[in-house]
């Protein structure tokens, strides 16, 4: 058996199966059977073939009807092969034996109808031949104008033209007399003979607009003719007075352009009824031969009065005269070339009444009587065209227009429109808030709609837009300028205080309350009504934040709708804690922004426009980070653990902003905002393993600010920079001098996260030499407001560094305590001054903490003391004073007195303390309690 051929064998091994199967003689799997019918098969396999061998339709009986006639495929003449036709055959005699039946040759013939078809009668002339064809002069004279078209088609372009101007439906064929023996035309009857209204010099000879069309041949003329006759004898009965009237009621409910029609109509079926009886004038007696009669039409003479009556519209003036051999303009409509007339002259303000507002392409408010030149593009073929200008609802409209340009231009010009407005610039030249119609109109969904769209330049300009309406540049700048003040870092949530919808008892409930109570409430509340008290809450609901993310990580936009969307999503951030939490929890956002805006190293970039913001530091992308961090402690230490931070900040502060390789500007912004971010994450007691790690590098930032505060004029930025160091080595000096409960604030999230400080004391002692003598340098500009004005926050951070480091200065103890703790203090009199003191209040903590601490431990070691050798006057102050601290009132200074366990100059007050008194000490005190109730207080 002969296998089959498989896949990769060649010509050549198919050739060897041929030869192998032509060796080995074997019958073929298929065989071919040429039919010798090709339309019947084997039906009629019984009769014998024909002696030609050609297909031939055998029928036996004639049918009475031919069959019907359906497209029969074309014959191809191809002759079959194996019978080829024979040269001494007749083809005659061929085609008369093949074609057999009648039906092949003859079908149903069917005699068209001719007795409805007009018959026109030939014109005699007295010559034998036709007259010959001659070009008329005018053609010749025109002939150089013609352009491409052949003197021929010119000949009969202008008989067209003639023939147009003459009866259209029949012809008007003069009867030079009929000869001899022939039958002449009927004379016209009263029915055909024009009619005339009294008092009207026009006759109506037939019906012009009714025609019949649509009737049967015979009753066409007939019913047009009846309907002609009616309204002939109506038009008779009435008055001329009542004609008019009529005529008047009609042209004011018909359409002008209709009856402009009807009126060229019937001028020009006066011209044709002329011209054919100044024709017929000079023969004898002539017939009219037509299918239909002219009419004239019942106020045909009107348009002549009413000329007359009214005044001619001006002529339309042009700014050019069209020409005929422009294109497309054989044929000048000047109705639509109005718009390329002048503009009317700008309407003047006579009254008070309040006007459209207009706004310029860079969204300035326009006067409303300004005249602006055309060529600024302000001027459009809406409403009050005349005013330059476009109104809020006219680049509504266009931002739904099918050109992306268009949308793109309406989408900034509204953005103009907003940042000016919000800037104040419009002030009570408005009557009513830009803003406040434009967010009742649907603006927000409608830039929502926009950052949908596939082109680039209709998304930029939207997110654009989107940042004017969000963003506030003041306000970002004055918060900006403010971190460096006391409790500056510290944040609030920028969201509406109250809604709407709140009445006097929801006012009343809890605030904590209200909110579990309305959470499932806005959970399901569509966008809209989210929106209309909360702008943001609205946007984040309709997927805002997945769409700026994909807009960054796939479509690479330029730097300008990277700072915009940098920008919008600050704005998110300091909306609310759950605002900042989704937009650190929406997937990739902040892992695109901190890979591609952050990156730990890149390529030099110069001074000038960057091409690209990618791969490149950006220090809003920085800022960004540094919002979301001062909305939590817990969004702090999320972005410190799970984006490596730690490598981005010690790439950014180990170098000065001169060494970055970046543009000055932004150089000076990044450093900024790094220190801002430490600042943040320092204030929760977190990144002090970076302190450690950065400490030459702050030790020699601060040894260069009296140099640079010495610069003329001071650098505003590099203010700003020095501030914000100053500001991250006040919470580094805080959490040093605090304990870690100290560092937990009361919010409940903070406690998720909350991590003792990592930073000692001993790191930080040193920092007070270097900043008092940038403080000393910065007070002597207090006589130079200029200087002290550029200065901006340095001073102010200086005084507050030192407030914190003296602050956590005297919560330390300079020596060891087990100096003057040990031994235990045997004088009474010393004893009981110690205790006079501490109970009256002359020794506090906050003042003298080692006298403090000294004080405590030695009481404590006193009144505890079980010394049988003690006198009776030693035992009886030791129980009175144990009695007292009993009793006292002050719970701090009690549970020091009597939880006092070891000395520890680690901790702020300097001494450990039990948690629970030991069972000696605690039987002590039930004995001393059990004689107190029963005696009282001794004295001593």
């Amino acid at each position: 058996m002969l296998s089959r051929p498989k896949p990769g064998e060649s010509e050549v091994d198919l050739l060897h199966f041929q030869s192998q199967f032509l060796a080995a003689g074997a019958a073929p799997a298929v065989q071919l059977v040429k039919k010798g019918n090709r339309g019947g098969g084997d039906a009629n396999s019984d009769r014998p073939p024909l002696q030609d061998h050609r297909d031939v339709v055998m029928l036996d009986n004639l049918p009475d009807l031919p069959p019907a006639l359906v497209p029969s495929p074309p014959k191809r003449a191809r002759p079959s092969p194996g019978h080829c036709l024979p040269e001494d055959e007749d083809p005659e005699e061929r085609l008369r034996r093949h074609d057999q039946h009648i039906t092949a040759v003859l079908t149903k013939i069917i005699e068209r109808d001719t007795s409805s078809v007009a018959v026109n009668l030939p014109v005699p002339s007295g010559v034998a031949f036709p007259a010959v064809f001659l070009r008329s002069r005018d053609t010749q004279g025109k002939s150089a104008t013609s352009g491409k078209r052949s003197i021929f088609a010119q000949e009969i372009a202008a008989r067209r033209i003639a023939e147009a101007k003459g009866p259209s439906v029949g012809e008007v064929v003069p009867n030079v007399g009929p000869p001899e023996g022939a039958v002449t035309c009927e004379t016209p009857t009263p029915r055909n003979q024009g009619c005339q209204l009294p008092g009207s010099s026009h006759s109506f000879q037939g019906p012009n607009l009714v025609t019949g069309k649509g009737l049967r041949d015979q009753e066409a003329e007939q019913e047009a003719q009846t309907i002609h006759e009616e309204n002939i004898a109506r038009l008779q009965a009435m008055a001329p007075e009542e004609i008019l009237q009529e005529q008047q009621r009609l042209l004011a409910q018909l359409d002008p352009s209709l009856v402009a029609f009807l009126r060229s109509h019937s001028h020009t079926q006066e011209q044709t009824g002329e011209t054919a009886s100044e024709e017929q004038r000079p023969g004898g007696p002539s017939a009219n031969v037509t299918k239909e009669e002219p009419l004239m039409s019942a106020f045909a003479s009107e348009p002549r009065k009413r000329d007359k009556l009214e005044p001619e519209a001006p002529a339309l003036a042009l700014p050019v005269t069209p020409q005929k051999e422009w294109l497309h303009m054989d044929t000048v409509e000047l109705e639509k070339l109005h718009w390329t007339q002048d503009l009317p002259p700008v309407r003047r303000q006579q009254t008070q009444e309040r006007m459209q507002a207009r706004f310029s392409l860079q969204g300035e408010l326009l006067a409303p009587d300004v005249d602006l030149p055309t060529h600024l593009g302000l001027h459009h073929h809406g409403e009050e065209a005349e005013r330059a200008g476009y109104s809020l609802q006219e680049l509504f409209h266009l931002t739904r227009s099918q050109v992306s340009q268009q949308r793109a231009l309406a989408l900034h010009v509204l953005a103009q429109v907003i940042s000016r407005a919000q800037a104040g610039e419009f002030g009570d030249r408005l009557a009513g808030s830009v803003l406040s119609l434009l967010l009742d109109a649907g603006f927000l969904f409608l830039l929502r709609f926009s950052l949908d769209d596939r082109v680039d330049g209709v998304i930029a300009t939207a997110i654009r837009a989107l940042r004017a309406l969000l963003v506030a540049p003041g306000d970002e700048e004055l918060l900006d300028s403010t971190f460096s003040w006391y409790h500056g870092a510290l944040t609030f949530p920028l969201m509406p205080s109250q809604e709407d919808k709140e009445d006097e008892d929801e006012d009343e409930e809890c605030p904590a309350g209200k909110a579990k109570r309305k959470s499932p409430e806005e959970e399901s509340r569509p966008p809209p009504d989210l929106a209309r008290h909360d702008v943001i809450k609205g946007l984040l609901a309709t997927s805002l934040l997945p769409r700026l993310r994909y807009v960054l990580e796939v479509t690479y936009p330029g730097p300008a709708v990277v700072l915009d969307i940098l920008a919008v999503l600050i704005r998110l951030a300091r909306h609310s804690l759950e605002s900042a939490t989704r937009v650190l929890e929406c997937p990739r956002l902040i892992e695109t922004i901190v890979r591609e805006f952050l990156p730990t190293s890149w390529s030099p970039v110069g001074a000038g426009p960057t091409p690209s913001l990618y791969k490149v530091p950006c220090a809003t992308a920085m800022k960004l980070l540094r919002v979301l961090a001062s909305a939590g402690r817990n969004i702090a230490a999320r972005l410190l653990s799970s984006f490596d931070l730690r490598s981005r900040l010690c790439r950014i502060i180990a170098e000065a902003p001169q060494e970055l390789a970046l543009p000055p500007e932004e150089a000076e912004m990044l450093s900024t905002e790094a220190l801002r971010l430490w600042a943040v994450a320092a204030s929760y007691g977190q990144g002090g393993y970076l302190y450690r790690e950065l400490y030459p590098v702050l030790m020699r930032a601060l040894q260069v600010v009296p140099r640079e505060l010495s610069t003329h004029p001071p650098q505003p930025l590099s203010m700003q920079r020095i501030a914000s160091l100053l500001t991250l080595l006040t919470q580094l000096t805080l959490a040093a001098g605090s304990t870690p409960a100290e560092t937990i604030s009361d919010s409940a999230e903070a406690s998720l996260s909350a991590t003792p400080s990592l930073v000692t004391w001993t790191q930080v002692s040193g920092l007070q030499p270097l900043v008092e003598p940038c403080l000393r340098q910065t007070l002597k500009l207090l006589s130079r407001p200029e200087m002290w004005r550029a200065v901006g926050p340095v001073p102010v951070a200086c005084l507050l560094f030192l407030g914190a480091y003296y602050q956590a200065w005297s919560q330390q103890l300079p020596v060891s305590l087990e100096c003057y703790t040990v031994p235990p203090e045997d004088n009474l009199a010393l004893l009981q001054l110690y205790f006079r003191t501490l109970v009256t209040g002359a020794l506090r903590p906050r003042w003298c903490p080692v006298l403090y601490a000294v004080a405590v431990a030695h009481v404590n070691s006193f009144i505890f003391s079980q010394d049988p050798q003690s006198s009776d006057e030693v035992k009886a102050a030791r129980r009175s004073m144990l009695q007292k601290t009993w009793l006292l009132a002050d719970e701090g200074l009690r549970q020091h007195l009597l939880h006092y366990k070891l000395p520890n100059s680690t901790l702020p007050e300097g001494f450990e303390l039990y948690s629970q008194l030991p069972p000696l000490r605690q039987h002590y005190l039930q004995r001393l309690t059990s004689t107190v109730l029963q005696n009282g207080v001794s004295e001593t």
